[in-house]
């Protein structure tokens, strides 16, 4: 049997256990007692720094647990004409039981239910984050004090240590007020900031939609109230969305300019999409593909350099240095890349529309593009392609500006020669200039004719050659009508598939008129070839060409339009030096593709 001593102790534990119990259980309704439902809104202002109004009076909830819940609550800045920073249909407060047993409201978490967040321009012209009082306003002002006392090292350890806890809000919007009006820019906002104590990590996750894209943000600092006072501390964010997904590590500063320094990555499966959904206005025969950007990053949001820059654009990668100014009204890009492969295509595509448009029209370079972007790119490449053509050591420019865009390839190896090209596109009024130029060196023609897989009428040699071209319009067709300029080219000693020569003096002797083709199957072997042609207007006036063979001197005269891809020459065989009977005269017709011969019988001068 337990002694009595014995059982005195166990009923004397048992009573002061249910004693304890009663107590905590009654703390919420002494403290409920403590609390005016009026104050609520005063300590809310106190709280946040902002005036606070109340829809109806406040509801106290004592269990499960201790908890404000408000109605149409509006946090406004004070002043004659308050402007609401937020409203939200509810609001409900977690507060500390023990602290109102002194009196005391403590907020240890607050949830907004459908709120509206307004900016207002002030607010973002503003450095750090600016408050009008309460213990937010308190803490901003002694961070900013440390700032301000040591701008490069603020020593953190005097950082206020005051509780924050935990602000969560659902299915909220943010609205952007600008020239007397409330613009929407996120919807269907949800999300949780986790900042236990002004000096401890503050911990940002959201979602909400932008322009029809679901997008989710995760930001972090592990002191976040030297960021809000305009000072500097690391920052850490992630992006994430179908469009584009991007991250920043580093240190970031809000005074002025925000300024950063850290690690970034911005990555689009689809660079045309990613335009699209930030509203940039880009031609619509553009094929624009994805990309990949990551590097170091400094500078105000305002002007960004990127150092040992990785770009990777349509699986063409490049490394070097990159300047950009996204937030200018035309926004910039300059900067230096060097590429192993490059496909020049797609690289150009992504600011013009190098594939036909549904129309099957092929256009130039967009002169509209420097109304959307400035670029100021220069370029070098291992190896390098253009649909079927392959070049090394490359050395290019793209220069994109209002008004003007322009391509060139100072310098680069091709088919055992040297090659330049260039294009330039110049906006004069409602018309675009164009300007094509391209010049081949010590050229193997016979490498270029398989490349491009043309095997007849194409003279395999050594070719050195010129094309001068400037005209006017929107695409290949309208410039090639209008164009001026010149082209030129020498052939050294080869041959050209495609004429029988035997077979074509045979038939134009005996005044037959016929196709090109049926004489093909053959060689002509020549010694040298020499062309020149002036164009004015869209129409090549051939001055020479001159093909020296062991037959004979072939001459051709006369006009080729470019759009239509005609012809119109006048030829003649001189097979011996001087007897005119053994001159053999013929017209040239028909197209490019199917020219034909119309023989011209002796007496009938030439044209």
């Amino acid at each position: 049997m337990p002694s009595p001593v014995v059982r005195r102790i166990v009923v004397s534990a048992v009573a002061l256990a249910l004693f304890i119990a009663a107590i905590v259980a009654a703390i919420p309704y002494f403290a409920a007692t403590q609390l005016v439902r009026d104050r609520i809104a005063w300590e809310l202002s106190m709280w946040s720094g902002y005036r606070v109004t109340l829809g109806s009076a406040p509801k106290i909830d004592i269990w499960p647990v201790f908890r404000a819940d408000l109605a149409n609550v509006t946090f406004s800045r004070w002043g004659g004409d308050p402007q609401p920073v937020i409203h939200a249909d509810r609001l409900e407060a977690d507060l500390s039981a023990f602290a109102a047993l002194h009196g005391d409201v403590v907020f240890t978490g607050v949830k907004l239910t459908r709120p509206t967040f307004h900016v207002w321009p002030a607010s973002l012209a503003a450095p750090g984050i600016a408050a009008a009082g309460g213990r937010f306003g308190e803490a901003i002002a002694k961070a900013r004090a440390l700032v301000e006392a040591n701008p490069t090292a603020p020593d953190a350890s005097k950082l206020p240590s005051g509780a924050v806890g935990t602000i969560e809000f659902v299915d909220g919007r943010m609205a952007l007020h600008a020239g007397g009006r409330d613009t929407e820019v996120l919807s269907n906002v949800s999300g949780k900031l986790d900042w236990p104590a002004f000096n401890r990590t503050a911990t940002l996750t959201a979602t909400g939609i932008w322009r029809g894209e679901l997008m989710s943000i995760t930001a972090s600092s592990e002191q976040p109230l030297f960021l809000a006072a305009g000072g500097s501390a690391p920052l850490s964010v992630t992006v994430e969305s179908a469009p584009v997904s991007g991250a920043f590590q580093g240190i970031a500063n809000t005074s002025g300019a925000t300024y950063f320094n850290g690690d970034l990555r911005l990555a689009s499966p689809s660079m045309r999409r990613m335009l699209e959904w930030s509203r940039t206005d880009i031609s619509p025969g553009a094929s624009v593909g994805s990309f990949t950007l990551r590097g170091q990053v400094s500078g105000a949001i305002n002007r960004l350099k990127v150092a040992n820059a990785t770009l990777v654009l349509d699986n063409n990668q490049g490394t070097g240095t990159l300047e950009m100014a996204l937030w200018e009204p035309v926004p910039s890009i300059a900067g230096t890349l060097a590429f192993d492969t490059i496909d020049l295509q797609s690289f150009l595509s992504a600011f013009s529309a190098l594939t036909p448009d549904g129309v099957g029209r092929y256009r130039t370079v967009d002169s509209k593009i420097g109304d959307q972007v400035s670029l100021d790119l220069r370029l070098s490449a291992a190896q390098a392609t253009a649909g079927r053509i392959s070049f090394t050591d490359v050395a290019a420019t793209a220069q994109v500006k209002a008004g003007l865009a322009a391509f060139d390839i100072s310098d680069a190896t091709a088919f055992d020669g040297t090659i330049q090209a260039g294009m330039r596109v110049d906006r004069q009024g409602e018309e675009a200039g164009v300007e094509v130029r391209l010049r081949g060196t010590n050229i193997d023609m016979g490498a270029l004719a398989k490349a491009i897989e043309v095997n007849q009428l194409v003279p395999v040699s050594r070719a050195n050659f010129l094309i001068a071209l400037k005209g006017m319009g929107e695409d290949i067709g309208d410039v090639l009508g209008s164009a001026n300029g010149t082209i030129s080219a020498s052939f050294g000693r080869g041959a050209m598939a495609g004429v029988d020569i035997a077979k074509f003096t045979q038939r134009a002797r005996s005044g037959e008129f016929f196709a090109l083709q049926e004489v093909g199957n053959g060689t002509l072997a020549f010694n040298s070839v020499e062309v020149k042609a002036s164009v004015k207007e869209g129409i090549a006036r051939v001055e020479k060409a001159d093909l020296d063979t062991a037959s004979g001197l072939l001459t051709l005269r006369g006009i080729v339009p470019l759009p239509g891809r005609g012809l119109a020459l006048a030829g003649r065989l001189d097979r011996t030096a001087n007897p005119r009977d053994d001159q053999i005269s013929f017209f040239v017709g028909g197209s490019w593709d199917a020219p034909y011969i119309s023989p011209i019988l002796p007496g009938i001068e030439r044209p």
